[in-house]
């Protein structure tokens, strides 16, 4: 699959932003204004070169009066609180995981389904194109109290084991991993492993102290919360891709002049998104040199057990979709625009 991307350059607009509790100076310019980004990833990951290109663009663009102020490392407040930093109006912009919140976002979590998109970069870009033709008709709604302004994918994610190759089912029973979404969770514990749910900030801590075998992440994940030493096996399960989304405070968004808000909604075009997701899990020199330095082996399973476990996570995304109709939501109408545009990207 091909997608155009633009550059962050051309996405920005000229304006200035304002925020509920504004914090402002007067410069040659007109006033100037600080917006609070929360974001729970450290500022050495791999998503953090598009937020701090966002900055300096919208610095240059508004003449020095729009300052984004990035707060890296959950300096705000713990992961699982970022998007009710955006919410409440801790936080006029935040940065956050929608798996950390088991339940609140049921019509994106069908986005986290395995087998879905194809593994590595192409994976996150897939998933974010999906997910931004999805957005204004299903999942905006979903983000109550704020506006919001993309959804971006990393690679889809494997299990990565501290000492033991996982090549058949068996190999899961009793072991204990990370698992970032309510979707590997219910996979995971059909397998017969047993999935545990942590902010990704508690991953090296906890594979220090032998609480759990391992994690279910991607690349991104390894760099960003250094993990390269804490695992030794790789297997490409394909469990699902996690989403990650940016949203501003509503209240935020309705004081801007018209101005503001177009330049706020640059933010959220389709191309961004893509760009966001290249950025941060595309082709990446300094990501994929860090991996290939991990001593890491790389794990097959079997083609037998690969089929089986598709078999079994095809049964509990359809049980977890059942479970949401029953609840009055969309799940297998949203589930099957999902698969059908996974199959028109596949083809481009």
């Amino acid at each position: 699959m091909k997608l155009k991307t633009l550059a962050i350059s051309t996405l920005f607009a000229a304006g200035a932003l304002a925020q509920p509790a504004l914090v402002s100076t007067v410069s040659a310019q007109g006033k100037t204004v600080k917006l609070k980004v929360a974001l729970f990833t450290p500022e050495k990951s791999s998503t953090s070169p598009w937020f701090k290109a966002a900055k300096a663009m919208l610095e240059k663009k508004s003449g020095g009066t729009l300052v984004l102020e990035l707060f890296f490392g959950s300096s705000m407040g713990p992961m699982p609180r970022h998007y009710d930093l955006a919410r409440t109006g801790v936080a006029d912009m935040a940065f956050f995981q929608h798996g950390v919140t088991r339940g609140r976002f049921p019509l994106v979590e069908l986005t986290h389904a395995p087998y879905i998109v194809p593994p590595g970069p192409e994976g996150s870009i897939m998933a974010t194109s999906i997910a931004a033709d999805l957005k204004g008709k299903y999942f905006a709604k979903e983000h109550k109290g704020t506006r919001l302004i993309w959804i971006v994918y990393n690679r889809p994610s494997g299990v990565y084991d501290t000492n033991k190759a996982i090549t058949k089912l068996e190999d899961l029973k009793g072991r204990r991993y990370r698992a970032p979404t309510p979707t590997d969770v219910a996979v995971m514990k059909a397998l017969g492993a047993l999935p545990i749910g942590m902010p990704a900030t508690h991953m090296a801590e906890s594979l220090q102290k032998g609480t759990i075998d391992g994690v279910v992440t991607d690349p991104g994940g390894i760099f960003s919360f250094k993990l390269g030493t804490l695992v030794k096996h790789y297997t490409n399960m394909f469990n699902s891709v996690i989403s990650f989304g940016l949203v501003i405070n509503s209240k935020s968004y309705a004081k801007l002049s018209p101005a503001h808000k177009k330049l706020i909604d640059s933010l959220g075009t389709k191309a961004s998104a893509v760009d966001m997701a290249t950025k941060s899990w595309g082709k990446n020199a300094v990501l994929d040199g860090f991996m290939a330095k991990q001593k890491i082996t790389n794990v097959k399973m079997t083609a037998a057990a690969d089929k089986a476990m598709r078999s079994i996570a095809q049964k509990v995304v359809d049980s977890r979709i059942a479970a949401s109709e029953k609840k009055g939501l969309p799940a297998r109408k949203v589930y099957s625009e999902i698969k059908a545009l996974a199959a028109k990207y596949s083809k481009k």
